[in-house]
C-alpha cells in the first residue's frame, strides 16, 4: 500500500511533524498546560493518516479497474492531457500489476474510470 503514496506527502508530513514537535517543545518549556498542545498532536495524526488514506483509496481503485479490464470492459484513462480508451480488444496489456501498456505508453490504473457509455 505504501507504494501508492505520493512522494510529496513524505516531505509535507515531515515538515508538519517537525513543526508540531517544535510547538510542543516550546509549550513544554513554558511549563504550563496549554490547550494549544492538542493542535500539534492533531497535525501529526492527520499528516500520517491522510497519505495512508489516499494510498488505500488508490489501491482500491486500481483493483477495481484491473477487474473491469479483465472482464474486457472499456476504461477511460488519462495520461497528461490525453484521453485513452483501454481494453483488451484494443490490444492493451497489464504490467506491474497496477498499470496498462500498449506500445511504449504506460498508464497507471488509478488514472482510469469505467464508463458504461463507451462501446466495446
Amino acid at each position: 500500500m505504501f507504494e501508492y503514496i505520493n512522494p510529496g506527502f513524505y516531505i509535507l508530513s515531515t515538515i508538519l511533524i517537525v513543526a508540531s514537535l517544535g510547538i510542543l517543545a516550546l509549550d513544554d518549556k513554558k511549563g504550563k498546560e496549554s490547550k494549544k498542545s492538542t493542535f500539534p498532536i492533531l497535525i501529526i495524526l492527520f499528516s500520517v493518516a491522510f497519505p495512508l488514506g489516499f494510498s488505500y483509496v488508490n489501491k482500491i481503485k486500481i483493483k477495481e479497474n484491473i477487474k473491469y479490464f479483465n472482464q474486457n470492459l472499456p476504461l477511460e484513462c488519462t495520461n497528461a492531457f490525453k484521453l485513452y480508451i483501454v481494453s483488451k480488444n484494443r490490444n492493451w496489456e497489464i504490467v506491474k500489476k497496477d498499470s496498462f501498456t500498449k506500445n511504449d505508453l504506460i498508464i497507471r490504473a488509478d488514472n482510469c474510470n469505467y464508463n458504461e457509455e463507451i462501446k466495446k
